[in-house]
């Protein structure tokens, strides 16, 4: 499977609040059957595929305990706006069992070594 480079993509979160990026969206129908969870080696290969690097956020840890509870029990997390850090973009942000996660991307740099 060859490398694309997975670019930024217009958001546009629907009425609860999520939204996942097209391509990476596509990636995981085509390749990994629609999974909700997928193995630490299918992650792997995804983020070489796409030559990215990746950061995980959860909502939980990024906003007061009493907007988390209203969030999840609403099912509605728009009103959760995470910033990406510095170099990364919007893949993901959405709901998992127990917390929602917004995934973060950015193209893959190479480690130097002193």
């Amino acid at each position: 499977m060859e490398t694309k480079q997975l670019e930024p993509a217009e958001i546009i979160r629907g009425e609860m609040g999520t939204w996942t990026h097209p391509v990476y969206s596509n990636y995981v129908s085509e390749n990994l059957d629609g999974k909700e969870h997928i193995s630490r080696d299918e992650w792997d290969q995804l983020k070489n595929h796409f030559n990215i690097q990746t950061v995980t956020f959860w909502m939980e840890g990024h906003v007061s305990p009493d907007d988390w509870k209203t969030m999840m029990d609403d099912c509605d997390i728009t009103k959760w706006n995470p910033i990406a850090p510095n170099g990364f973009f919007l893949i993901d942000i959405n709901f998992s069992e127990d917390d929602a996660y917004a995934i973060f991307a950015r193209k893959k740099r190479k480690t130097e070594v002193a």
